[in-house]
């Protein structure tokens, strides 16, 4: 093990494919299966069980790189028991703002208890990414909480200002940052939206008052040119295209739920990015004509010019974004990861698990794959 609190370990390796442009993707890489190692002091297992919010101390060691002093809660609306398997939020600088892994700040393991195979946020991440879209980068962990087994996790990429950094630009990361909780649509209720360091940097939420102002007054004619001075409309209409080939009806469009929006500087155009996609592909039947629940994509379908323009991305990343053989390979690569995971009770659990479950998502992607194929 090598102790570090700051790590800026450059290195470049034909296995991870990481760079010294991006030490971070050794993070992510998803050919291995990482090692995640967390300690909590017997005086704050408490506050971790029944705290959602409150962080508390903790060594991480990540495939032997040792984080120490690093802030972890739960992740997510409900509490589990420690002796469960909870989702964990962990915050690398959390109590010293030196500390970072890889340089680093903030990572999420989630427990995958909606997804069996573990692979569903891998996929849709990919999709994304291969759409232009940001989206945060998936692999996968053997965790323990002090020494014991805690099973299969899917490590996921936070939504940061790390994570601006390396899609929008070094000098880019400033903009607002809005997380969308479950379910509720901005156009109606601003004060929903979460805005990342609102009270900390005395933010205002004028951006997106000014969109959802345009989304809910705006007369059709004039729709499309005034959500151009405002939203970076060619991005959503890929994410509102890419929500629908993915049955992704746990998302923005569908349930006004799991989504960020970023107003990035470079432009001042706001950006939707996914987030939370392990219900993806969970209906291989999924029709991607299924009406909206929220107004922005609502009013898109109202106006045959933009129903067009999302017909059209539609057809463009089911021949592009969409890769079954991409996907085959991923739940591939997957199966061959996750046993080589050591033996453990939880390990072995979910394991039976993911064994248990490929078989239907194999099929789900093929089955997918042939219904939105489009049309020669």
């Amino acid at each position: 093990m090598r102790f570090r609190l700051a790590s800026i370990l450059l290195f470049t390796s034909a296995f991870t494919g990481c760079t010294a442009e991006d030490p971070v993707a050794s993070i992510f890489d998803p050919a291995k299966l990482h090692k995640v190692e967390i300690t909590v002091a017997s005086t704050h297992l408490d506050t971790l069980g029944n705290n959602l919010d409150e962080r508390v101390p903790c060594d991480i060691v990540y495939d032997g790189e040792l984080v120490a002093g690093s802030g972890i809660r739960q992740k997510g609306n409900t509490l589990v028991d420690l002796d469960d398997k909870p989702s964990f939020s962990v915050k690398f600088d959390e109590f010293d703002e030196q500390a970072k892994l890889y340089g680093l700040n903030k990572l999420l393991l989630n427990s995958s208890k909606q997804d069996p195979s573990f692979l569903r946020s891998r996929l849709g991440s990919d999709v994304h990414l291969r759409a232009g879209i940001p989206a945060a980068r998936v692999a996968h962990a053997q965790v323990t909480l002090n020494g014991v087994d805690k099973g299969i996790y899917v490590v996921v990429e936070a939504i940061d200002k790390d994570f601006l950094r390396s899609h929008f630009g070094e000098e880019y990361a400033e903009g607002n940052l809005y997380e969308g909780p479950c379910c509720g649509d901005f156009v109606d209720d601003i004060d929903h939206m979460e805005l990342e360091d609102e009270k900390k940097d005395g933010r205002t939420r004028d951006d997106l008052v000014a969109l959802a102002q345009i989304i809910q007054d705006t007369p059709d004619a004039e729709f499309a040119d005034a959500l151009e001075k405002r939203l970076d409309l060619g991005r959503f209409m890929k994410s509102y295209a890419l929500e629908a080939l993915l049955g992704h009806w746990d998302g923005f469009a569908f349930r006004a739920n799991n989504h960020y929006i970023y107003n990035t500087p470079a432009t001042g155009l706001l950006v939707f990015m996914p987030h939370g996609m392990d219900r993806i592909l969970d209906d291989p039947a999924f029709d991607p004509e299924t009406t909206p629940v929220t107004k922005l994509p609502l009013r898109i379908r109202a106006i045959e010019a933009l129903d067009m323009e999302f017909h059209a991305e539609l057809t463009e990343l089911a021949r592009t974004a969409w890769d079954e053989n991409s996907m085959q390979a991923a739940i591939n690569q997957a199966a061959a990861v996750l046993h080589t995971a050591s033996s453990g009770e939880q390990t072995k659990k979910d394991l039976a698990d993911f064994d248990a479950s490929i078989p239907e998502l194999r099929n789900i992607v093929t089955v997918r794959s042939d219904k939105i194929a489009p049309t020669p």
